[in-house]
């Protein structure tokens, strides 16, 4: 075999020779190079396996990971005991998204090499991507037993512990990554968004602003302390976020939609209004480009509930569950629902479970009709034992978060699909409604990401649709329900008298005054909605007629919101 270069021209190298050389092409990304060599070493020796294998990693370094996982496979089956082929082979097979070859892999290379942590890291990664989650987590800490100073592998350990719900042991997980490497970008964000979900605002801002200095470019963390601060014009962070606006980098559709956001709070705080709606239409755009949304469907079920649950309908008598635990915040997001729960919660006899599915869990459950469908269909043919079946299955889910409050919030805000139904399974249930202007209620969603998918929020029309819709709803219920079934807490008589209206809000509960109802923002409970920071301050005055600071630019929004006929 002849050695490239010209002073080396006549020079004949082993195969282990130009393997080195190769490496050496590969290291200085002299790709094509590197690959006519490993192919002349095979057309020699074919079983010579080490060249097949860095055949696989010029390929990977080529993008062409189907080539690479060929090449890797032929060098596997030609040394099958080497574990460093199976290990490479399973990250490329995960990142091919073909996850059993890739946990095959992946199982050989631990099998082979017990003590290896990249071995048992690797497969971890293979394993969460496949939906492994128990098997994952196993492989995930013995590579941290193997290797203490694995950060990669506590932070992965913590996001997947965070989406069991596992939250103590996440918080135990970033934290130990953070220990390991500070500057590790993405560990500090998930450490301060678990912080800043419990109220620990002062060190969730710290661990953002370490994610950005460790990487100035990492959006994800930009975005997250926007969320929980006040800017100024001399904010160092204000300046950070103006400079990616003018020279931005490639970002994709998710991350630049999660930078409009931050950037256009910023400027609202400072008062550069135009700019900031700009921002925020930038972001609400390429959000509202990610998904479909059939409104119609949904107004088409509202009607349909209307219609259907009318006062001759309300009036049949049925027995439910006669359970007094559930207390149920309902209305618009952004509308103080939050703000309503915390302030309920910091009864010491109440739980705030926050926002649950449980009640459409338990619609699904019991009459196997899915939760999103015009209930009306099936409910005017149910039997009172199906009303008190679902009852009663919501109520055990209720009681899983808490078995011994006295009342416990559900503030799922679409909850008022419902009002009629709740009413019929849980007629002991207490309904808040909170209400707030309309405007500000539609530009507060207009204003946040969220991070489930509100897909009516990202487009002014078709918000302000969903709220009159919304609004429709609510009237209905307020005329066919019995009097006092709802109690309408209303945003701004709220934060103009807290007192009285807090009072107002604990005897509609059921429940005896305590002084802690006024200081709600001491309540340390997990929080985990867009009003994060919000629910942390004493009651302020500054969201209200937020909108008027935008102006003209809100004429869409408030055409849709008061048009005439019915969407």
């Amino acid at each position: 075999m002849q050695q490239s270069g010209a002073a080396q021209q006549n020079k004949t190298l082993s195969p282990i020779e130009a393997l080195a050389l190769a490496q050496q092409l590969i290291d200085a990304g002299k790709l094509g190079k590197a690959e006519n060599i490993c192919r002349q070493i095979i057309q020699v020796q074919p079983a010579f396996h080490p060249a097949w294998f860095s055949l696989g990693i010029v390929a990977v370094r080529a993008g062409n990971l189907p080539f690479a996982a060929d090449a890797m496979a032929r060098a596997a089956s030609i040394d099958p005991r080497n574990a460093a082929y199976h290990r490479s082979l399973c990250e490329v097979y995960r990142r091919l998204m073909r996850f059993p070859n890739a946990i095959a892999a992946g199982d050989r290379a631990v099998l082979l090499t017990p003590g290896d942590a990249e071995a048992h890291y690797n497969l971890a990664l293979a394993l969460a991507d496949a939906g492994r989650a128990d098997r994952a987590l196993n492989h995930y800490r013995e590579a941290l037993r193997l290797n203490p100073k694995h950060n990669l592998a506590a932070n992965n350990l913590g996001a997947m512990l965070e989406k069991q719900g596992r939250e103590d042991e996440a918080l135990e997980a970033y934290a130990r990554a953070v220990a390991i490497n500070p500057r590790h970008a993405e560990a500090q964000n998930n450490l301060g968004a678990i912080l800043s979900a419990r109220g620990d605002l002062d060190k969730a801002r710290a661990c953002f602003a370490a994610s950005i200095e460790a990487e100035p470019s990492f959006v994800h963390a930009h975005y997250n302390l926007s969320t929980l601060k006040k800017y100024t014009l001399d904010d160092p962070h204000l300046k950070a976020l103006e400079d990616i606006a003018a020279k931005p980098a490639r970002m994709d559709s998710e991350t630049r939609l999660r930078f409009c956001f931050a950037l256009a709070k910023a400027l609202e705080d400072v008062g550069r209004y135009d700019e900031s709606f700009a921002a925020y239409a930038e972001g609400n755009r390429l959000k509202r480009a990610t998904f479909g949304y059939d409104e119609n469907k949904t107004f088409e079920s509202i009607r349909g509930i209307r219609d259907g649950y009318d006062k001759k309908y309300e009036k049949q008598k049925t027995s439910g569950c006669d359970d007094e635990t559930p207390i149920f915040i309902v209305g618009m997001p952004r509308s103080g629902t939050t703000l309503i729960e915390q302030i309920i919660s910091s009864h010491s006899g109440v739980h705030g479970a926050g926002e649950l599915h449980d009640f459409g869990a338990a619609i699904t459950e019991v009459t196997g009709h899915p939760s999103t469908s015009n209930y009306m269909e099936w409910l005017k043919d149910a039997d009172d034992a199906t009303l008190e079946r679902i009852g009663e299955n919501y109520i055990q889910r209720l009681r899983a978060k808490d078995p011994k409050a006295i009342r416990i919030t559900d503030k799922m805000p679409g909850n008022f699909f419902y009002v009629g139904l709740i009413h019929k399974v849980l007629p002991k249930a207490k309904i808040i409604h909170s209400v707030r202007n309309p405007v500000d209620t539609c530009f507060s969603n207009f204003s946040r990401l969220f991070n489930e998918t509100m897909v009516f929020a990202y487009e002014l029309g078709e918000l302000g649709r969903y709220y009159k819709n919304y609004k429709m709803l609510m009237d209905h219920w307020h005329a066919v329900l019995p009097k006092g079934t709802i109690l309408d807490m209303v945003y701004e008589e709220l934060v103009d008298d807290q007192e009285a209206q807090s009072r107002r809000l604990i005897e509609f509960c059921g429940l005896d005054w305590q002084d802690a109802c006024l200081e709600f923002h001491k309540n340390d409970r997990p929080v985990k909605t867009a009003s994060i920071a919000q629910v942390r301050k004493p009651m302020y005055r500054s969201s209200v007629a937020r909108w008027e600071r935008f102006g003209k630019h809100l004429d869409p929004l408030r055409a849709a919101i008061e048009g005439g006929d019915e969407q």
